[in-house]
């Protein structure tokens, strides 16, 4: 195997009563010379699962670092537990920026994804492949009332489930107090809070520490260079009071409050917000500056905190009132139909198997757990938990359910790195962002297809 492929194959457990018996049987069978005594073996079920790899932590076990090793322990207990038939499972481990050469591509080989892992702005646009099972036939009354309202809704399409929530990540703004200290805001430091600023004085805040900062060291976050983090930049794109999406769910950033945001964003290049060029930067840059004290706002979420203690202060992101705005990324499961109905009923066997037990509900504890029962036991122990809790009332949707999000962020950044680069005007990159992004929205309810 490959190092970001694992095969977990599904024994019979040795020395057990049954498997003393069944041995013993053989041997007889195998000493008379009789044919057909010989039992007959299924071929087992094999299974894919596929995986971005993703940093995670577990609020019990430091040692987890990453998700694809919880769900590559998950696999090996379902492979060593499982009784209806024999099953191997293969566990594949891909990188964030090649969701589509994970799935879409790999549709109709043995590569194929049985089960998907992931966040669900990307995995939500395998649902309209018509591949995607709904799954209500596995959520048994507990379990639906284990997990809130507003997971469901996110997991549901045209009043079918078809995706599994396992965690959630709520995002806001950290910003560096020593930072802040610097360039004399010491006033808006809020301590134990998620704070929120008006639009006037986030202009306030980055004006001062562009001009308060050491040189080499920035105000805020922005990048352009490809659609990795850039949910987050729409989300800033809210600043101005906009809604982002019509009643219909297409992008209605030409309005005025939509072009205001814009603007804003435009003339931050000029008046030293953001880091040189920002146009040709990742927003994995961007972290970097934000580790090494030269960023002074960054996107955090309630799973990354902890690595910065207590130096970063926590803000929503600027919205469309005086509290600001938040999002929320859910993480889960969902499962493919590739032409085989025993795969498909060991898949969704693998879900309930993950979701019927307590212990592996518990490794989502570190990031907001989508079973209250796990929030329960660990919410104490899971940082800042209470706070991202009372903040839900401020998450704004930032996919607007659009059938192919990764076709419309892949529209997004490039009007976004010309804006910084000031080829375009604000007007003209509303526009521009309106028309090719709901032609991307447009093209993906055209192709849509459930799964029935």
């Amino acid at each position: 195997m490959s190092e970001t492929g694992r095969r977990v194959y599904w024994t019979d457990r040795l020395l057990t009563r049954r498997g003393f018996v069944a041995a013993t049987a053989l041997g007889a069978c195998a000493a008379a010379g009789l044919h057909a005594c010989a039992p007959s073996r299924e071929e087992p079920v094999h299974l894919v699962v596929k995986v971005p790899r993703t940093g995670h932590s577990v609020v019990f076990d430091e040692s987890i670092t990453q998700v694809e090793t919880v769900i590559e322990a998950m696999a090996d207990d379902f492979a060593a537990t499982y009784e209806a038939r024999p099953v191997e499972v293969e566990v594949i481990v891909f990188e964030q920026n090649q969701y589509d050469e994970a799935v879409t591509d790999s549709f109709d080989t043995d590569k194929a994804p049985d089960v998907l892992y992931g966040d669900y702005f990307n995995t939500s646009t395998y649902v309209h492949t018509g591949r995607v099972v709904p799954l209500d036939d596995i959520i048994a009354p507990d379990l639906r009332a284990d997990v809130s309202d507003y997971l469901w809704d996110a997991s549901t399409v045209e009043g079918r489930v078809y995706l599994m929530p396992y965690l959630a990540r709520q995002n806001v703004l950290g910003y560096s107090k020593e930072l802040f200290r610097r360039a004399g805001l010491d006033r808006f430091i809020a301590e134990g809070s998620i704070t929120s600023w008006s639009l006037d004085e986030w202009t306030s805040i980055l004006d001062t520490l562009a001009a308060e900062l050491p040189r080499g060291t920035f105000p805020l976050m922005m990048y352009a260079a490809s659609s990795q983090g850039d949910t987050h930049i729409m989300t800033l794109l809210r600043s101005a009071g906009s809604p982002f999406y019509d009643e219909t769910g297409h992008f209605a950033l030409s309005r005025p409050e939509g072009v205001a945001a814009l603007r804003w964003i435009q003339e931050g290049v000029g008046r030293g917000w953001f880091p040189p060029h920002a146009e040709n930067l990742e927003i994995e840059d961007c972290s970097s500056l934000f580790r090494a004290g030269q960023l002074a706002i960054y996107m955090v979420n309630n799973a990354s905190i902890t690595r910065y203690g207590d130096t970063v202060g926590l803000v929503n992101f600027p919205g469309p009132d005086e509290d600001g705005c938040a999002t929320t990324f859910v993480s889960g499961f969902q499962v493919f139909d590739n032409g085989d109905e025993a795969s498909v009923q060991v898949a969704k066997d693998f879900i309930s198997f993950v979701y019927g037990s307590d212990h592996w509900l518990d490794f989502a504890a570190g990031a907001m757990p989508a079973s209250s029962r796990v929030a329960e036991r660990y919410g104490d122990a899971i940082p800042a938990y209470d706070l991202f809790v009372d903040n839900i009332g401020n998450v704004v949707d930032f996919t607007g359910e659009t059938p192919d999000t990764l076709a419309v962020r892949e529209a997004f950044h490039p009007c976004i790195r010309d804006l910084l680069m000031g080829k375009v005007t604000p007007e003209e990159c509303a526009a521009t962002l309106d028309e090719h992004c709901n032609a991307a929205i447009d093209e993906g309810w055209a192709q849509s297809r459930l799964h029935e």
